[in-house]
Order: C-alpha cells, then sequence, then structure tokens
C-alpha cells in the first residue's frame, strides 16, 4: 500500500513556482559555500542538504498519505446509512449520562 500511495504521490505532486524561487536562492548560496569551505567541509554540508532534501520527501509523503487516509474516513463517513451526525451523537451520549446520574 505505500508503494502505491508513493506513486500517487509522485503523480500528483507539482513544485510551485515559490519553491523554485528558494531552490535557486539556495543553490547560490551554496555555490558561494563551495569556495569558502575546503573540502571535508563540502562534503558535510552537501550530505546535510542531502538529508533535508530526503526529510523533506518523507514529510511531503506522510502529508500526502494522512490526506488520503482522511479523505477515505470523510467517504466513509458519507456512506454510513444513516448518515453520521454529530448532534445524533450528542444527543445519545447526553442520553447515556443522564441515565448513569439518575437524573
Amino acid at each position: 500500500m505505500p508503494e502505491y500511495l508513493r506513486a500517487l504521490h509522485e503523480r500528483f505532486s507539482k513544485v510551485s513556482p515559490g519553491a523554485t524561487k528558494i531552490q535557486r536562492e539556495r543553490d547560490r548560496i551554496l555555490a558561494r559555500l563551495r569556495g569558502r569551505l575546503d573540502r571535508s567541509q563540502r562534503v558535510l554540508l552537501l550530505h546535510l542538504l542531502d538529508l533535508e532534501d530526503d526529510l523533506r520527501d518523507q514529510t511531503s509523503l506522510d502529508s500526502f498519505i494522512a490526506g488520503m487516509r482522511l479523505a477515505r474516513g470523510v467517504e466513509q463517513e458519507l456512506s454510513e446509512i444513516p448518515p453520521y451526525s454529530f448532534d445524533t451523537e450528542d444527543e445519545e451520549r447526553a442520553r447515556k449520562c443522564t441515565e448513569k446520574g439518575g437524573v
């Protein structure tokens, strides 16, 4: 199931113009830093950037999956017969509390 959701995520995810602008700025700053850092520092910096990209990708996928689960739950509630009603549930809860209290 996670692989199917990953495929859906890749199909429907789009890079926004704002994200593209941020990526260009990141690349510009990275180019400036490369000239100031020695080789071992550049390796660490690139490793950090790779980890940040992985974290961003995983967070995006987790968010997409949560949205899909939410949509599935909403769909299930809407298909219930009779349909879910907060008011009915609230009245039932109040009735049970009243019965327990002996009022």
